[in-house]
């Protein structure tokens, strides 16, 4: 299979070219004007290598149950089929400690959608509210707890989030360090000093870096200045603009290397919902989808995420003004390294796995590609959102 386009993002920069695919990996970057039959022409739409989400919840109104069933696995399906029409090739489900089973099964099999590399578990260890929340605990931290979710993940548990200052903590996280799994820090109330002494004992990662952390003071920097300033953590971030502010987005560029930065979503099943006012999946809680489509409560606070990380590429790219490419890194190369697969993904390379997004300049997927297969493609995979979400939830 060939497919052409005038702007393929490869490492090195942006060049025309014609993408030569193989048995499902990249055989070639062909001239442009090479004498070649062409299956598919891009034309000016820019090819990127498939977005590599390491933590999202839902999305295209397709969550992630807390349940192990029938029901679930066939949510846990169009949640992959929904995610491959943003642009995501590669995925760690955020998943209830009830989904971890079925997230393992289904990535054992070959999906129509973005491919399950990993499992993420946000929590279920963590402490901070934020402002003015109300503290509800957390579940008993037990040793049996983490070893069953190990089982339950069966080789495909990749990463969990903990808040480190949990009376019982150390233990679990000497546990998951221990078998392979890459440790969060996650929800979280440390001052710097606390931090550090967290990320010593092998946290190297901070979800969502900035929000749902102590944030940044001129006297104590807090969990966020502490990830920041390691070189030990990367840093997670939501990049939609409103998560963190821009300023704020482009502060960390100029703390942090940009190696060490993934892009992430965080969405939640409502993302992609119509405009309106909805009970929030498995709660009380009342949220509005705006008409930009970002998630937010009565009086303004942000009640989840809702844009896919190729919404925030183009926010770094248009309104930041960073290089295409160095954007893809980060929502790519660099979460492949990061977990070791960057030798076969995360970029647009000769012998990788072709996974790519071809997207318009309104930074919508056009097509994408898992492993060479057409898993998305806007002209003939319609009404992917779940109607009957809409349906259950929506109150006005």
């Amino acid at each position: 299979m060939k497919i052409r386009s005038k702007r393929i993002v490869l490492k090195e920069g942006v060049k025309a070219g014609i993408l030569e695919i193989e048995e499902g990996r990249i055989k070639a970057v062909l001239p442009y004007e090479a004498e070649a039959d062409v299956d598919y022409d891009a034309e000016n739409n820019r090819i990127i290598p498939g977005i590599f989400d390491t933590h999202n919840h839902g999305t295209m109104g397709w969550g992630l149950r807390d349940t192990d069933s029938p029901e679930n696995e066939v949510r846990v399906k169009n949640y992959l089929k929904g995610l491959a029409a943003q642009g995501v090739t590669c995925i760690f489900p955020t998943a209830g400690l009830g989904s971890i089973k079925t997230c393992a099964r289904l990535a054992k099999s070959q999906q129509d959608g973005a491919k399950i590399m990993g499992i993420h578990s946000e929590g279920p260890w963590l402490n901070r509210v934020g402002e003015k929340g109300i503290r509800t605990g957390w579940p008993e931290v037990t040793l049996a707890a983490a070893e069953k979710m190990l089982e339950d993940g069966d080789v495909y548990l990749r990463l969990v989030g903990i808040s480190p200052e949990i009376p019982g903590a150390d233990e679990i996280i000497r546990f998951f360090l221990d078998h392979g799994v890459t440790m969060a820090f996650t929800h979280s109330d440390c001052n710097y000093e606390q931090a550090c002494a967290a990320i010593d004992k092998g946290l190297s990662v901070s979800t969502h870096l900035m929000n749902v952390m102590v944030g940044i003071h001129h006297r104590d920097v807090g969990g966020a200045g502490a990830c920041l300033l390691s070189d030990k953590v990367t840093c997670e971030l939501i990049c939609d603009g409103l998560h963190v502010s821009n300023p704020m987005i482009q502060l960390i560029l100029k703390i942090k290397p940009h190696d060490m930065i993934e892009i992430i979503s965080d969405c939640s099943e409502l993302s992609g919902a119509p405009v309106g006012k909805y009970r929030r999946p498995a709660s009380d809680m009342i949220v509005n989808v705006t008409d930009d489509g970002f998630l937010l409560t009565d009086t303004g606070r942000l009640m989840g995420s809702s844009k896919p990380v190729l919404y925030g590429i183009g926010n770094l790219v248009e309104n930041i003004g960073l290089p295409i490419e160095e954007v893809c890194r980060m929502s790519s190369y660099t979460v492949a390294v990061k977990y070791g697969f960057e030798k076969e993904r995360g970029s647009i390379e000769p012998g990788k796995y072709a996974d790519l997004v071809i997207i318009s300049d309104s930074y919508e997927a056009v097509q994408t590609y898992s492993e060479g297969r057409r898993v998305y493609d806007n002209r003939t995979d319609k009404d992917l959102f779940n109607q009957q979400l809409v349906s259950e939830l929506r109150i006005d």
